[in-house]
């Protein structure tokens, strides 16, 4: 006889976010085959899209938004040892302008509308290292147009990528890089957030053997990145050297990586992002399986 746990979860499957960007083809592509996994129901959209459903009740469990966890942790728990983060260089998450950083005026700058946590780096470390920050305008326009209007654009995943293949702006920021430069320490675009009312109700089974999944197809991908294996493919857009270049850079890891979250979210409170710094409180994964 079915238990009401495997009653509700036959019927309605883990709702899992999916981020449509190459930062996260190789977890999702790891997950494919993960028994934890199995079944579980994709959502696609862009990060500030999956931010709104997650904390919606749209969805279960989702890489989102690290400051998403810190504007509402009443609301989520985390996925351990797993995100998106950039140890040095991050490569799709970039400050596209006109002129060198130095000479960017006080004018407004252009961010897209897709990111929440990159619009606060950018307002965190204009703020740090010229005082005040430039006044930041959300837009639809593509960097192209964005430049032609904006001194600047901030543009971040496959957008920010294909910018910097196509070499529409003159100058270049890494975001990363720019914050490795002033903190010395990685910085966290992406965690797996949970929703808590999920954890605490009758998915806490489902979810916990997917947050063990999620830890398998990091190994997984981690394991192939060293040994210089792709099988994601990736997207047919990006050069060999490039996708090569990006999967080294970004780290998946939630270990070093949570001394830059936490000054992240003690800058952020400053800057009036979120109400204050909050405690990392993450879930047990499931026990692995006996193989």
């Amino acid at each position: 006889m079915e238990s009401p746990e495997e009653s509700l979860t036959a019927h309605h499957p883990l709702r899992v976010g999916c981020i449509p960007y190459a930062n996260l083809v190789p977890v999702f592509h790891a997950l494919r085959d993960a028994p934890g996994a199995a079944g579980a129901r994709l959502v696609e959209g862009h990060p500030s899209e999956l931010n709104l459903l997650l904390r919606s009740g749209g969805l279960d469990v989702s890489p989102n938004s690290s400051i998403e966890y810190a504007v509402r942790p009443d609301l989520y728990i985390l996925c351990p040892g797993i995100s998106v983060s950039a140890r040095v260089r991050v490569m799709s998450v970039l400050l596209l302008s006109n002129m060198p950083l130095r000479e960017i005026p006080r004018d407004p700058i252009a961010v897209t509308g897709a990111s929440d946590t990159s619009v606060a780096l950018l307002e965190i470390l204009l703020g740090e290292t010229r005082g005040t920050p430039n006044p930041l305008e959300r837009t639809a326009l593509p960097p192209e147009k964005a430049l032609r209007e904006f001194p600047a654009y901030l543009a971040i995943g496959d957008e920010a990528l294909r910018a910097s293949v196509s070499r529409i702006a003159p100058h270049v920021t890494d975001m990363g890089e720019w914050w490795r430069r002033e903190t010395g320490k990685p910085f966290v675009f992406s965690l797996w957030i949970a929703a808590r009312s999920a954890w605490e109700g009758a998915r806490k089974g489902p979810l916990a053997r997917f947050a063990a999944a999620l830890l398998e197809a990091k190994r997984s991908v981690r394991d192939a990145i060293l040994r210089g294996e792709y099988p994601w493919g990736g997207p047919a857009w990006m050069p060999e050297k490039l996708k090569e270049d990006y999967w080294h850079c970004l780290s998946y890891d939630l270990e070093e990586e949570t001394e830059g979250l936490s000054l992240f979210y003690r800058l952020a409170a400053k800057y009036g992002r979120i109400p204050a710094a909050p405690p990392l409180e993450f879930l047990e994964p499931a026990a692995p399986s006996p193989r």
